[in-house]
């Protein structure tokens, strides 16, 4: 496994890392499923179109992600070292500043090839493996579509976009997946002990800084124990029972997101907005 701590230098303030376009409050809170905990305080994600999310001029690359305090503030973030014309997928901030996250295509930076399968540790542009899909057996073809973290800071979770099998163990796209040193570990979700429907593909995830919710997105419209959703829904399971909820519809964020598909999830537990003054 890389070093994280050679990508552990001091974060950037966030009003730095934001380029552009602040929605001021709109008045109305977007709606909220039933499922309140654990604390959202500021949700991030990213789609597999580029989108006016913020309003009707600004443009949301496809390499970008907004942060939005979930009362109508919204804000674009760029990836340092990302170029314009690349997918970000799922992604993971790391309070030390440090962003994971995977690409919807192979890229090189700095003379390494970032497989679509695997992890990059960026910061301040600087690019690492986190997750390196070659080394840990991961067929060609197949594409990391979920990065998360347990527990706030413990293991990577990862899902993938293809049914493959390693180790003699078949791996599904609606499956999470801990990551054990540079290998796959167990499952954290199940999907065919779940009775996942096989077409489902989660493309998103985030552990909201906990071992005992996962929260969600899927790559088409579904049912999953008795919860309908749509690509652009993240929904949230609690563990210990299994049992699923809505959390976030974003059409009623916004109503621009069209065609758009949400493929990159986060949350944190604070606020980039309550650290930027001109914010208020």
């Amino acid at each position: 496994m890389p070093d994280l701590n050679l990508l552990r230098i001091a974060r950037t303030a966030p009003a730095a890392l934001i380029t552009a376009g602040l929605l001021l409050p709109l008045g109305l809170a977007p709606t909220l499923a039933t499922a309140q905990t654990p604390t959202v305080v500021e949700l991030q994600y990213s789609a597999d179109v580029g989108s006016t999310f913020i309003d009707a001029t600004q443009l949301v690359r496809r390499s970008d992600y907004v942060i939005d305090d979930t009362h109508g503030r919204r804000a674009r973030v760029r990836i340092a070292g990302l170029p314009d014309t690349a997918n970000l997928g799922d992604f993971q901030i790391d309070s030390s500043g440090i962003v994971l996250f995977a690409l919807g295509a192979g890229i090189s930076v700095s003379g390494t090839y970032f497989d679509p399968a695997d992890v990059v540790a960026s910061n301040a542009g600087i690019w690492i493996k986190a997750f390196d899909a070659a080394a840990a057996g991961i067929p060609k073809g197949v594409h990391c579509d979920g990065v998360g973290r347990w527990n706030g800071n413990g293991p990577l979770l990862l899902s993938f976009d293809t049914t493959f099998s390693l180790g003699g163990i078949t791996y599904r796209p609606a499956d999470v997946i801990f990551v054990n040193g540079g290998s796959l570990g167990s499952k954290l979700i199940d999907a065919s002990a779940l009775g996942l429907a096989a077409n489902l593909n989660i493309d998103a995830i985030d552990a909201i800084g906990t071992n005992t919710d996962l929260l969600v997105s899927f790559d088409t419209a579904g049912i999953v124990g008795g919860v309908g959703f749509t690509a652009d829904d993240v929904l949230q399971i609690h563990l210990a029972d299994a049992s699923w909820s809505k959390r976030f519809a974003l059409r009623t964020f916004s109503g621009r997101w069209e065609t758009a598909n949400l493929d990159g999830l986060g949350t944190a537990p604070v606020s980039d907005f309550l650290f930027a003054n001109d914010f208020d």
